[in-house]
């Protein structure tokens, strides 16, 4: 388990994380020595469990958690791929944004960035691709109208600057992530 701090009240942030108010979900954790590789940076693991952990609670904010299982569907995920932008190094705390870029009725998109709270600098993008799978089909089904709609409500009610890397993908061509 990530110890971390799932942001719904902003009066607590620092004056350079109040930037990300405008940002549907915000997640902060620390960076733990244990994520540390021989190269004295963050791991690819870590990367991958604190966008998870951004996503899982981003999900269970727009009512897609516990009680979505409890009534017959949860999100499966479909595709997840990270953009690496620069290290990071123990001991600072990170800050992840999370809103969603692209939605139909079945599946959404998922578009984290993950910046270090030392000096707001972007670290790492994520996007994740979201399915709607029915419990008992295991197969992927129609949100519900009132999921559908809440999730267009907060696709909609999100503002900030332009989400950066979305649609990367592992290329010798590609060049390096925007900053």
């Amino acid at each position: 388990m990530i110890n971390n701090q799932h942001i719904t009240d902003f009066s607590g942030l620092s004056n350079q994380a109040k930037c990300f108010k405008t940002s549907l979900f915000i997640f902060r954790c620390s960076v733990r020595t244990s994520w540390l590789d021989m190269n004295g940076h963050m791991n690819v693991r870590p990367y991958f469990e604190v966008f998870t952990e951004a996503g899982d609670l981003a999900c269970r904010d727009l009512g897609l958690g516990n009680s979505y299982l409890d009534r017959g569907h949860t999100i499966f995920a479909g595709d997840f791929h990270i953009t690496y932008v620069r290290e990071i190094l123990a001991g600072g705390t990170l800050t992840i944004t999370t809103r969603i870029l692209e939605l139909d009725t079945k599946r959404f998109v998922m578009h984290h960035e993950m910046f270090d709270d030392r000096d707001g600098a972007l670290a790492a993008t994520a996007e994740q691709l979201l399915l709607n799978v029915g419990v008992g089909s295991r197969k992927v089904e129609p949100f519900r109208p009132e999921v559908l709609e809440r999730l267009r409500e907060a696709q909609l009610g999100q503002s900030g600057s332009p989400p950066r890397n979305v649609g990367r993908a592992a290329s010798l061509i590609a060049g390096a992530p925007a900053r």
